[in-house]
């Protein structure tokens, strides 16, 4: 049976065009099972039928969940704000290539993005070229709370104020990476 108050903040989160992960960061910074994540996966069938009723399609992995418009193609998963999100990441991916970082620092609870690491991502060279492109106004920190961290694609490390793929953010990141090793 479902939990009627959780169910409602899932809505919230899920109508607001956030993604629910299967982990979230506690207090601490490390990352724990995300109860709304749970809710959703005991009781699938439900959640599933009411928003296929309420006209979404709903997506599920085994790390996040997400819905999405069904009259949008169900063949293509990139929308204006993943085709956004999947730059903004090649940015942080370029980013952390050209510094010679492992990618644990994005994924690991003892790395993080740092606002430094923001800053100088926003002064490289192409940076703003790229973000003009991709119609990305108002600059690529701004863009990365919009876009990133408002739909649960980063997370915050409150601790050290630095950010971390969520799980959803882990799988777009596996995705661009792929596309690029082809």
């Amino acid at each position: 049976m479902y939990d009627k108050q959780l169910s409602k903040e899932i809505f919230d989160q899920l109508t607001n065009g956030k993604v629910i992960n299967k982990t979230i960061l506690n207090n601490a910074g490390e990352f724990v099972e995300n109860h709304l994540f749970n809710e959703v996966m005991g009781n699938l069938k439900d959640y599933r039928q009411q928003y296929e009723m309420s006209g979404c399609d709903f997506v599920e992995s085994p790390t996040f969940i997400f819905i999405r418009d069904l009259a949008s193609n169900q063949e293509d998963l990139k929308t204006d704000v993943t085709m956004k999100a999947c730059v903004l990441l090649l940015l942080i991916g370029k980013y952390i290539t050209e510094n010679n970082y492992r990618i644990t620092k994005l994924t690991e609870s003892s790395g993080g993005l740092t606002e430094a690491d923001i800053e100088a991502i926003e002064q490289m060279d192409d940076t703003r070229e790229v973000l003009e492109r991709s119609s990305i106004k108002n600059g690529f920190s701004s863009a990365i709370k919009n876009i990133l961290i408002d739909r649960n694609i980063l997370l915050k490390k409150t601790s050290v104020n630095a950010y971390l793929l969520s799980d959803a953010g882990k799988a777009f990141f596996d995705e661009i990476s792929e596309r690029f090793q082809k």
